[in-house]
């Protein structure tokens, strides 16, 4: 992948360096000889701890190589660490040495607001059958020009059962004790939204994000499902019902992507819901059957921020065709927005990627794309990729 967007050779090589001593013993003990993961990662489909992310060019830019991971250990999902956190903690606590402007204050303070600091709670859970389950990842960005930046999450417990009903006011309580004596702007219009809207009403939590840097100037992801697909409920959501300032060209140019990517008419209707079936060339695909239809937004709602800002992926692990069809129909997209540069070298990294199955064989290399307007310049859009790690037809032969 680095190789595919332009790094140089000296950039190439710190990557794999970092990669290989700070990442690779982290991602859990090897799968069983048919693939099958011994901790089921929730990031991607099949059970692995990795997921990449392609942050596309600018018409004079280059692109950008990041991906989210899960630090996975011997006792993950054990009685000992029903949580899976000892691995992140233990990450935590070293990778400053070579990070040493990384700060994990606003980590530490939702690690122990959000969490039971009694692991015999949790350990009770899986005694009673609930399934092990990720609550914790992380993400790092090998930016080509400044420090290599390190990224949080925290998933929404219980996402095998539908989530916990409880997940939104635990995480808003903690939220609001980062700033108590503060005004937090950005959160109140958030709430209001989730409120009052018809579209925001039906939105569920399922991630929380945050920047490993000084609080001053890291953002606040809040990352929800809507189960509606229509533009209509995009447009709703992307201006939160007005709140946010978004040029009617960025939403036009919003919904040209959708379309495109999904090979859907330009002229689809923007009242009319998107259905899997219209989408998928009438393919069906059985390991995605079982995931829940509809599209993810984040709202960045940092303390320091006067209106969230929005960004809408979408969800191509459970709409659209084949994955070749998808990188062809991004391709064009892009190659008619001058985008194109890269193009190439993207089909050709997604090419080596999936030599167990074939791209046009198969879905769900490509989990989601998405797209975040822009106040100013072009908008920033990303491919994030599954690289089936523990696909079967991996290991088929072995």
């Amino acid at each position: 992948m680095i190789d595919a967007a332009g790094y140089s050779i000296e950039k190439q090589y710190e990557v794999l360096l970092f990669h290989y001593h700070w990442i690779v013993p982290r991602l859990g003990p090897a799968p069983k000889p048919d693939g099958t993961p011994v901790f089921k990662s929730l990031i991607a489909y099949d059970g692995s701890p990795l997921e990449y992310s392609w942050k596309w060019n600018t018409t004079v830019g280059e692109p950008d190589i990041r991906y989210s991971w899960e630090a996975i250990g011997k006792d993950s999902g054990t009685a000992s660490d029903p949580l899976n956190h000892d691995p992140t903690l233990d990450y935590m606590d070293k990778v400053t040495q070579v990070l040493p402007a990384t700060d994990y204050s606003w980590f530490r303070h939702f690690l122990a607001e959000v969490y039971n600091p009694d692991r015999e709670f949790y350990a009770k859970e899986l005694e009673a059958g609930e399934p092990p389950a990720t609550t914790l990842m992380h993400a790092i960005e090998y930016n080509k020009k400044a420090d290599f930046g390190l990224k949080s999450y925290f998933l929404a417990r219980k996402l095998f059962m539908g989530g916990d009903p409880n997940t939104l006011q635990e995480w808003d309580d903690a939220i609001v004790k980062l700033t108590p004596s503060e005004g937090h702007p950005g959160r109140d219009a958030l709430m209001h939204f989730m409120t009052t809207s018809p579209e925001g009403k039906l939105m569920k939590p399922n991630v929380m994000g945050i920047d490993n840097i000084d609080s001053s100037k890291s953002r606040l992801k809040m990352y929800f499902t809507s189960t509606h697909t229509s533009f209509k409920s995009v447009r709703e959501i992307m201006t939160m019902g007005g709140i946010c300032d978004i040029a009617e060209d960025s939403l036009q140019d919003l919904r040209s992507m959708i379309t495109a990517v999904l090979g859907l008419p330009a002229d689809f209707p923007e009242e009319e819901e998107i259905s899997v079936e219209a989408t998928t060339g009438g393919n069906t695909w059985k390991d995605f059957e079982t995931l829940c239809e509809g599209f993810i937004y984040f709202f960045d709602i940092a303390p320091l921020n006067g209106k969230p800002e929005v960004k809408f992926y979408l969800t191509t692990r459970k709409y659209g065709a084949d994955d070749l069809t998808i990188a062809r129909n991004l391709m064009a997209w892009m190659y008619a927005h001058g985008r194109g540069t890269y193009c190439d070298g993207y089909l050709g990294m997604l090419e080596r990627l999936s030599e167990h199955r074939g791209l046009e064989n198969g879905k769900g290399m490509h989990a989601y794309i998405s797209y975040q307007c822009a106040q100013k310049g072009e908008p920033d859009i990303k491919s994030y990729i599954s690289p089936e790690l523990y696909h079967k037809a991996r290991y088929a032969g072995i």
